[in-house]
């Protein structure tokens, strides 16, 4: 978790822009946090980002292009999700 990732915005088919967030934020996010487009209403994606950053012009569509994790990537990530369902489950 806060590994950071690659981040590639496209716009018509195009690539605007693309670049390495070298840490997300350290944090399982909730089930009520969902993929807002246009504004950001939630957590950030990055602990120097202030929401909401409201786009004004207009987004005809969104296509999310999730690739293929690795067995050893989404082992570890279990992983972490069962420490963090415990942690999360001993302080209540």
């Amino acid at each position: 978790m806060g590994k950071g990732g690659i981040l590639t915005l496209t716009s018509d088919g195009k690539q605007l822009a693309s670049g390495r967030i070298e840490r997300t934020v350290p944090i399982r996010y909730e089930l009520d946090e969902g993929l807002d487009v246009g504004e950001d209403t939630g957590t950030p994606v990055d602990l120097s980002y202030d929401v909401p950053f409201k786009f004004t012009g207009t987004i005809d569509k969104v296509v999310i292009d999730l690739k293929p994790m690795e067995a050893a990537t989404a082992a570890e990530n279990e992983q972490k999700k069962r420490e963090a369902d415990l942690a999360i489950g001993m302080q209540q």
